[in-house]
């Protein structure tokens, strides 16, 4: 088979030093000078008997440099993928930019299917994937690569990489939980019983009517919430964010959302206040940042900052959380990021409602404005969908609760 890829173990140590060539310019003879002793290891072939360069590089620097005693898992990780890949007609170092995907995330999808199938326990899957994301990380620090092919967004108080590419739990696998209609009322109900300021609440309305991401919707501009002069439409959906408009964005991609009219407009006129330029002349002071994001804390700082796992979002809304669940709801356990599934699965409730429509473009044009890398993240929402017909009613309760009073 043309993707038989193969190990073959070296010599039971191997010699490292300084290698000197025999006399013959035709002789395969060498010697080690001053050679460095280290256990044999297992090397990555093709099927032509050619040796994989950078997966043996990486397998070599866990023996030599990181002085790991049992490289077995990495070689046998590395031949896991690079089967995948050459079953797949990949090189490990593709990307496909029509769907945006890069074999690495393929792979992944390959990974929880055999999970799914009961082929393969879940930790070894994880353990799989995370020497894939080591040997990138290799390849970037080494120059073979300009880029990850993943995103990275930090790392845990034990140094660990927090990144987009995982063997998910399977309740993050399977679960959405948008909010309801019920949800949204008891959000509205505890707005005030919370202690919660009005730049939250605008912020939180934002998010479930945007399907913004947390650290998105912490930078996003005045100037995205400006209606065009002369539209007369319910809701705009023409609105540009991304690094090219001025704000942050998952995998720094310019994408195109929507919102109300009635909210942005509630921003605009919170954008004119004096409340707001007063956050705004804090912010510079400690930014040095003359564009300034919409929503501001009082302490003149974003709510929320790449790569720190620590915000005031998360903060806010688990005491809005709590004020539900004492006076309204003991059930309610939504996080914020919850805000973004209860619009995504109504905006595909409507899209799949419109008869010129078939559900794989529904499912794009949805993937697009909440800028999911990879389309089978989106069709999750179609498996909620068509999972929970009870809750796929469109919301328009949602939206006049939210609307009939001035959030802020």
């Amino acid at each position: 088979m043309e993707h038989f890829y193969h190990l073959v173990a070296t010599s039971r140590s191997i010699e490292i030093g300084d290698i000197e060539l025999g006399a013959s310019p035709d002789s395969l003879d060498f010697t080690v000078n001053k050679p460095m002793r280290f256990d044999g290891i297992n090397l990555l072939f093709s099927s032509c008997g050619e040796p994989e360069f950078y997966a043996n590089a990486f397998i070599m620097s866990r023996r030599i440099v990181e002085g790991v005693k049992d490289t077995k898992p990495t070689s046998y990780a590395l031949l896991r993928f690079f089967r995948f890949l050459g079953k797949n007609n990949l090189n490990w170092n593709d990307e496909n930019k029509e769907l945006e995907r890069y074999p690495i995330y393929l792979f992944r999808n390959y990974l929880d299917k055999q999970i799914a199938k009961g082929n393969m326990r879940r930790s070894v899957g994880a353990s799989t994937l995370s020497v894939i994301r080591r040997f990138y990380l290799f390849c970037l620090r080494h120059g073979y690569v300009e880029n990850l092919p993943f995103e990275v967004h930090g790392h845990n108080k034990y140094g660990q990489m927090l990144t987009d590419i995982t063997i998910k739990s399977p309740k993050q696998e399977t679960d959405l939980t948008p909010m309801n209609d019920l949800d949204i009322k008891h959000i509205r109900d505890n707005w005030h019983r919370a202690g919660i300021s009005g730049e939250f609440r605008l912020l939180v309305a934002t998010a479930i009517n945007s399907g913004l991401r947390a650290i998105e919707v912490a930078d996003i501009k005045p100037r995205h919430f400006k209606v065009p002069e002369g539209f007369k439409g319910k809701t705009y959906t023409d609105i540009n964010i991304g690094p090219s408009h001025g704000c942050y964005t998952k995998y720094s991609k310019d994408r195109t959302i929507s919102m109300p009219i009635w909210l942005m407009e509630q921003v605009t006129q919170y954008c004119e206040s004096e409340r707001y330029k007063e956050r705004k002349r804090l912010y510079f002071f400690n930014t040095g940042d003359e564009d300034a994001p919409v929503f501001i804390t009082k302490e003149g700082n974003r709510f929320k900052e790449q790569g720190q796992r620590s915000n005031s979002i998360d903060t806010l809304w688990g005491r809005l959380r709590n004020a539900i669940k004492e006076n309204c709801n003991p059930h309610f356990d939504h996080d914020f990021h919850d805000t973004r599934a209860t619009y995504a699965a109504n905006k595909l409730d409507l899209l799949l409602n419109i008869p010129e429509l078939s559900t794989t473009q529904a499912l794009k044009l949805l993937k697009d404005e909440l800028g999911h890398k990879d389309l089978s993240v989106t069709m999750r929402y179609l498996t909620h969908w068509e999972g929970n017909p009870t809750k796929n009613q469109v919301p328009e309760l949602m939206m006049a609760l939210l609307e009939e009073e001035h959030i802020i």
